[in-house]
């Protein structure tokens, strides 16, 4: 690399470990500090539900206000310090007004689940599309992500929920500045068409579409095991410790196969996918069968391997297949339909569940649901194969 190559991979990269770290320190705990101010986990559910439907159409509105303008930074700044604002907001009345909380809760939604698309755009756009780089680079997030849980959960246990602003702030103002300070490669006038093309342009996109299926049905299997983490390890003995140990032992391990990402291309896209698929429903195994948290951290460890490696691959897909001035609206719509649609869909009935029939109840379920991604994958993955013969 050349020096401002060089300046520019670790300036994107502290920026994505200093933004996963905010992600970490207030989204991975706040849910939890909810839930230990009277809020019933069935009440959660349907909050996060919500929070999740906000992500979806926030992933929509700012992928496209992303296209139109022609910029990820202009929108990243003011996106992120609201969702900063309104998240500080959340934490001082959770202690006071509960349900005041959660009705807020969801428009962080809004704000900040959109943020690591817009994110990775901008990262991709400055490193020329290389998904050798760019792995390199969101692997150093996912390590911020994995290190600001376990200290988090550490602090948390040891001082109390009010490390929860505490340490969001400090990752939060880190973020602000260092944003502010990279460049933004602009697309160039003599290429940009006027308008950027209709969303619905995306679902004529076989290769993508198939690959936003699979993600959807795995994201409905794994979303309750991954929102309601907490209730799941309280009911194997574990505590908030267990839960920052979780993330930090799984995430780490995500960044290690997202580092690799570009190695990793020699293995088709859909093989990989495949790969994704397996991890997800070993996840759905080991937390059924769990006596212990030590078990439902393994099977975190599965679902972040299995993340780690279709990050990268949805990354690849959406760039071979979808037309340059959609790849902004093309990147959220995957991630929010893997994180927040399948959500809403998963939440509305997980708590319930949880309630009714215990907490590995929701991963008999998943186990269920991802034979139809499994066998979607392995029928893309035969297809794929008998077209390059």
């Amino acid at each position: 690399m050349e020096q401002n190559d060089t300046l520019t991979f670790l300036g994107f990269s502290f920026l994505d470990g200093l933004f996963w770290a905010f992600y970490a320190a207030f989204l991975g705990y706040i849910t939890t500090y909810m839930l230990a101010c009277g809020l019933s986990s069935s009440v959660l559910s349907i909050v996060l539900a919500v929070f999740m439907l906000m992500a979806f159409f926030g992933a929509f509105f700012w992928g496209g206000q992303c296209d139109k303008r022609g910029t990820n930074k202009k929108i990243f700044l003011p996106e992120f310090a609201g969702a900063v604002a309104l998240a500080m907001l959340i934490w001082y009345l959770a202690g006071r007004q509960i349900m005041a909380a959660a009705v807020l809760y969801p428009l962080v939604g809004f704000l900040a689940a959109p943020l690591g698309s817009n994110l990775d755009a901008w990262m991709l756009k400055a490193f020329d599309s290389s998904a050798d780089v760019y792995g390199r680079a969101r692997a150093v997030g996912s390590a911020g992500y994995a290190v600001a849980m376990l200290i988090c959960g550490r602090l948390i246990s040891a001082k109390g929920y009010v490390m929860i602003p505490v340490m969001s702030l400090i990752f939060a103002a880190a973020v602000l500045v260092l944003a502010s300070l990279m460049p933004e490669k602009r697309v160039s006038t003599s290429v940009r068409v006027v308008r950027p093309g209709s969303p619905k342009q995306l679902l004529k996109i076989m290769p993508y579409m198939t690959m936003v299926i699979i993600l959807f049905l795995s994201g409905i299997a794994v979303s309750p095991i991954q929102n309601l983490k907490i209730v799941i390890l309280e009911s194997v003995g574990g505590d908030v410790s267990s839960l920052g140990m979780d993330a930090f032992i799984g995430v780490m391990l995500q960044a290690v196969f997202i580092f690799v990402s570009g190695s990793l291309k020699r293995i088709p896209a859909y093989v990989r996918l495949v790969m994704m698929c397996l991890c997800t429903l070993a996840t759905m195994l080991l937390t059924y069968f769990a006596v212990a948290p030590f078990m439902v951290i393994i099977g975190t460890v599965m679902n972040n391997i299995g993340y780690g490696i279709v990050l990268p691959t949805s990354r690849e897909i959406t760039q071979k297949t979808v037309p340059a001035d959609l790849r902004n609206t093309a990147y959220s719509l995957s991630d929010a339909v893997f994180g927040s649609f399948a959500g809403v869909i998963a939440l509305t009935y997980s708590g319930i569940l949880m309630d009714t029939f215990g907490a590995r109840s929701v991963a008999l379920l998943g186990c269920c649901i991802m034979i139809v991604p499994l066998a979607l994958a392995s029928v893309s993955m035969l297809k794929n194969r008998k077209n390059d013969a």
